[in-house]
């Protein structure tokens, strides 16, 4: 028991760390307000939970300043997926968690898009709001550089973070699904804990979705290559984003079935484990490629019978 709760930290940890990185809203928000909504659908009878998710409300609403139209976005975005996670929960209590996770921020993002037929131009304010956001990050990060003493790396650091920020300004809408996938798993994980469930996020070797997805990246290479026009030129950038996040993880998934099989001991799965952070950019790559094939070969299926392609954890 001891031993499955330890794992099962270590997971929610893993998580918060993508919607730290991934987040370009306050990841604190994207956390916080789906795990208020989520204590408040399915432990309305108990008295901590509620306390809890109140207080939590009351902390994400309370005005500091001047709101501005990002501070109204954020928290919609929020209350959308989790509400569409509350109703996929409801009507499919047996789907995998990252399942019942990507149908909310797809729900979320056909919420958005039905908005911005109805009110045209508001998701490009939103756009704009985010950019000025991030800029201004930008900004007060070049700053403090310029009061360091490191006066020699400046330059090339400010501008590394000035060429991070743009490309975050056009992949954000994939960098925020990613990271909202990510936190409602921690708020569900969240609540179980609270109602005495075990096992709520399962393990990483188990991780897996629908092998149709394969043509959302397809469609979105399309979109990214052929002439079309910007929007769709950026549709299809964020659609890659997204999808790469995905196999990705998918990839990692085989990599984590198969390094029991390879190492002896559990102190050779961390140097593995060691290996792959010190060269990211290889693994990273590897795990792309491994998520990708998995769609043709279901490695875990075909010679563990693990059901993880199936679904997700």
């Amino acid at each position: 028991m001891e031993h499955s709760r330890r794992w099962g930290l270590t997971r929610v940890a893993a998580l918060l760390l993508a919607v730290a990185l991934l987040s370009p809203i306050s990841p604190l928000l994207l956390v916080s307000l789906p795990l208020a909504v989520l204590l408040l659908a399915f432990r309305p009878g108990r008295l901590l939970p509620v306390l809890v998710a109140g207080l939590l409300v009351w902390l994400i609403f309370q005005p500091a300043g001047e709101q501005s139209g990002l501070w109204y976005a954020e928290r919609a975005w929020a209350l959308i997926t989790a509400g569409a996670f509350i109703l996929i929960t409801l009507r499919w209590p047996r789907l995998r968690l990252a399942l019942r996770s990507i149908g909310a921020v797809a729900s979320g993002i056909a919420v958005l898009a039905l908005f911005g037929l109805v009110r045209p131009g508001a998701l490009g304010r939103i756009d704009w709001w985010v950019a000025s956001e991030l800029r201004w990050t930008s900004r007060v990060v070049a700053s403090w550089l310029a009061g360091s003493r490191s006066d020699s790396l400046i330059g090339s650091v400010s501008a590394a973070v000035a060429e991070m920020v743009e490309l975050q300004i056009v992949l954000y809408p994939s960098l925020l699904a990613l990271a909202t996938i990510a936190a409602l798993c921690v708020a569900w994980y969240v609540t179980a804990r609270l109602a005495g469930t075990e096992g709520a996020v399962g393990p990483l070797r188990d991780f897996g979705f629908s092998d149709h997805f394969i043509w959302i990246l397809i469609g979105g290479l399309l979109l990214f290559l052929l002439p079309i026009g910007e929007l769709a030129s950026r549709i299809g950038q964020n659609a890659l984003a997204f999808m790469g996040g995905l196999y990705i993880v998918r990839g990692a998934a085989v990599l984590a079935w198969m390094i029991p099989a390879v190492a002896v001991s559990s102190w050779a799965g961390v140097l593995w484990a060691l290996l792959a952070l010190l060269f990211y950019p290889i693994a990273l790559g590897l795990a792309l490629v491994l998520g990708v094939s998995d769609t043709w070969l279901h490695l875990r299926s075909r010679f563990g019978g693990s059901e993880g392609t199936r679904g997700s954890t």
